[in-house]
């Protein structure tokens, strides 16, 4: 297993980065298709031609980027997308969405009573019908939203909460990725992460600290045990959400 470095500065992943790491002997290419610590933006147009050219496979993690973007599956030629319904206002369910062909290829360990035949022998049992209908009224709801109007909304709240954490003194902002998902990681000078969300929850703030599964980049960015705070923005808040955390890391870096 190979990893990508993503740029020093920015933390953007350009396809050449990948590419760098990248041989004959590669068989499936992983990446992100917005990381759920900083949240760039990788080159999937680039990256997924690159893994193709020499005949490998791509999956990408689209967890973080889905309730920010659509995804055209299709026209990005993705052999395998996965993403989480609760990501995108609906119940915590997982979805795999592959190639027909991946799916009757690879053959999942599974109960022997189960299904045999994709892409139910890629189930656990029996569906939870009532998840599945969660997700399907969800899935109706972020199919109807004029994703121009969302991701403007969410970019300004972005740029918004950008200028103002840098500007507080003793305050680390991590990536500076040109394009991006409504996500902000960043520590406060003299406090561990964990401090600075419970200093935030006590005002109501609902942030996440640690390495939310990104163990890798928090290798990478040598923030390891405490890793960071992350906040990030959803088309339904607005500017006031944006002041309020603005205001409490003012307080909090006091």
């Amino acid at each position: 297993m190979r990893f990508a470095e993503p740029l020093p500065e920015s933390l953007e992943l350009p396809a050449s980065a990948v590419e760098a790491v990248l041989s004959e002997r590669t068989r499936w290419v992983a990446v992100t298709a917005a990381s759920n610590a900083v949240g760039t933006v990788p080159d999937l147009d680039g990256i997924v031609a690159a893994a193709h050219r020499l005949g490998a496979r791509v999956y990408v993690d689209a967890v973080h980027a889905t309730p920010h973007r659509r995804h055209d599956v299709a026209g990005l030629d993705i052999d395998v997308l996965g993403c989480s319904a609760y990501k995108w206002f609906g119940p915590h369910v997982g979805v795999l969405c592959a190639r027909p062909e991946i799916l009757e290829e690879f053959r999942p360990d599974k109960l022997n009573p189960s299904p045999d035949e994709a892409p139910d022998r890629w189930e656990l049992g029996t569906l939870p019908f009532e998840s599945l209908a969660g997700v399907r009224a969800a899935a109706d709801y972020v199919l109807t939203a004029d994703w121009e109007a969302v991701q403007a909304h969410e970019q300004a709240l972005l740029a918004t909460s950008l200028d103002g954490l840098r500007a507080i003194t003793g305050v680390t902002v991590y990536g500076d990725a040109a394009e991006r998902a409504p996500t902000v990681m960043f520590n406060v000078a003299g406090r561990t992460a964990a401090e600075v969300a419970a200093g935030l929850a006590e005002r109501e703030i609902a942030v996440w600290h640690g390495n939310y599964y990104a163990w890798e980049l928090e290798q990478h960015l040598g923030l390891a045990p405490h890793g960071a705070v992350r906040a990030g923005f959803v088309h339904y808040n607005d500017d006031a959400d944006a002041e309020r955390l603005l205001a409490a890391v003012a307080d909090l870096s006091a």
